[in-house]
């Protein structure tokens, strides 16, 4: 008895420091991406996602003809975003920049805590949990710094998986979550296809390994197909997503291919060494249907490196069991009940706590610009200058001028691109912005009145060397200048002579 009464306390006391150890480590995982997810970095095409959602809200129906540039009349206007502008703008409504940054926090925890729920029912320890969730998440993270669409692919992503994941264990009820998830994905952003292909070659694939099952996954996967004719569009909007997938875009970066010298590839190859790792030295059973998955998805940042955070994320859910049998095997939990101290059992706590004071520098009402990223001063003093007019200018600054001085001045492009620009027009566009072939159409069969370039552009030096365009105003990074035959040159002149550039704004709007 006196062994007993001695055991059972000592026992307790280890079970309290371990849960206080474990609830110590969650709360020093949620301080730490509290502080990460709420760094906010705008990305060029956050003002569009805000005003196109303003005007479906105040339209009360989603706006398919485009007021905002000069060459997309007669174009259609197939905003496959629509959804998720909606949500910024409600959030926006609601909160200004401390809403979008709100949103994006929530949006980031739910997808991230899809992931941590994931990785704790696999039986691993709280802190090896965690750190294997840091390591695995951080290109998520980092494609989590700027408030896009993308968001809720991110979130769909993780829970379509987590449906594939239940459903290759037999449990086929769940694929009738399918269609509602991808009805409501078709609405939020394109990434929708990734979906729609990943749940489309599971499906193939485990009816090649198991044909008895076509009763419980052929009724789900039609009602999913059905599901993508639940938006405005129809089966155009998937059509327009096919074709706009397998468009190059040279001027955009997260649609370039991953580069091993790079920030991202030494990531990548990371989240595979420890994938490829786990599977090798698991005991679990490997199944070759999600092995496959695996496979293919581990190709498609060599695609883009927008694909990254999904390759992340199928590699955590479908590997994870895997690389935690890997690491128990190797570094198995030494036998017997061994009283953690208490100075590491606060250690957690103690340094989330410091992660909270040092993290208060991040203003939640503040969305930060990248310097020299927009041309704020140009665009201010056509904002003063009261003037309209079509102006052309850069690829990346088209949603920005939009938001301060549209649709009184138009512009020539902007991030939408073939959602409402036709393929000439955007073609044309291009070739102006980097001086070839036949660079100044855009100029000379255009109505075009301004022009708005980076100084470290081609197109810049060729309009200097064009006689009948004046460079009205110009500062370090930025020129803008004005056809000398336009009505514009004498407003604009008055405008520079009485203009005081503004100060303070380097952050978003």
């Amino acid at each position: 008895m006196g062994q007993i009464s001695v055991t059972r306390p000592r026992f307790r006391v280890v079970l309290q420091r371990e849960t206080l150890w474990n609830i110590g480590i969650v709360i020093l995982l949620v301080c730490t991406l509290a502080v990460l997810l709420s760094r906010t970095i705008a990305d060029p095409d956050l003002w569009g996602h805000l005003r196109f959602g303003l005007d479906t809200l105040r339209a009360g129906k989603i706006v398919q003809v485009d007021p905002y540039s000069y060459l997309t009349v007669g174009q259609r206007w197939v905003n496959h975003e629509w959804l998720a502008e909606v949500t910024f703008a409600l959030a926006w409504t609601a909160g200004g920049v401390p809403g979008l940054i709100l949103l994006k926090m929530t949006l980031g925890f739910l997808t991230i805590g899809i992931l941590y729920g994931r990785l704790l029912k696999l039986h691993l320890t709280y802190l090896r949990a965690t750190i294997l969730l840091l390591v695995w998440s951080f290109p998520l993270i980092m494609f989590l710094l700027s408030i896009r669409p993308q968001l809720f692919t991110y979130l769909f992503y993780a829970l379509t998986l987590l449906i594939i994941l239940r459903a290759e264990a037999g449990e086929y009820r769940w694929l009738w979550v399918a269609p509602l998830l991808l009805a409501l994905w078709a609405n939020l952003h394109g990434g929708v296809l990734a979906g729609f292909g990943l749940f489309g070659l599971w499906a193939l694939l485990h009816l090649l390994f198991h044909r008895q099952a076509w009763r419980q996954i052929i009724p789900p996967a039609l009602a999913s197909i059905t599901a993508a004719f639940a938006n405005p569009y129809g089966a155009d909007l998937l059509i327009f997503l096919l074709r706009t997938a397998t468009v190059p875009r040279p001027e955009v970066n997260d649609w370039q291919p991953l580069k091993l010298v790079s920030v991202f590839g030494p990531m990548y190859f990371l989240i595979l060494a420890i994938s490829v790792v786990g599977l090798s030295l698991s005991l679990q059973k490997r199944r070759p249907v999600l092995l496959i998955l695996f496979g293919i998805t581990a190709l498609l940042p060599w695609m883009a490196i927008r694909h990254l955070p999904l390759f992340s994320i199928t590699s955590l859910v479908f590997t994870g069991e895997h690389v935690g049998s890997a690491w128990s095997r190797a570094t198995p939990r030494k036998k017997g009940e061994r009283s953690l101290p208490l100075w590491a059992v606060s250690l957690p706590v103690t340094t989330a706590a410091a992660l909270l004071v040092l993290g208060s520098t991040q203003d939640l009402h503040r969305i930060h610009m990248l310097e020299g990223d927009m041309p704020i001063t140009a665009v201010a003093l056509l904002k003063q200058s009261g003037v309209s007019g079509n102006l052309a200018t850069e690829f990346g600054w088209g949603e920005y001028i939009i938001w301060h001085v549209g649709p009184q001045i138009k512009v020539s492009l902007d991030g939408r691109r073939e959602t409402v620009y036709s393929t000439a027009i955007y073609r044309q566009n291009l070739h102006f912005l980097s001086g070839v072939d036949d660079w100044d159409v855009l100029l000379r069969e255009h109505p075009t009145d301004m022009v708005l370039l980076k100084k470290s552009t081609p197109a810049y030096n060729l309009v200097r060397l064009k006689r009948d365009w004046l460079q009205i105003f110009g500062d370090s990074k930025s020129a803008l200048f004005v056809s000398r035959n336009s009505s514009l040159v004498e407003p604009l002149r008055q405008a520079v002579d009485g203009f005081v550039p503004p100060e303070g704004c380097e952050y978003f709007p």
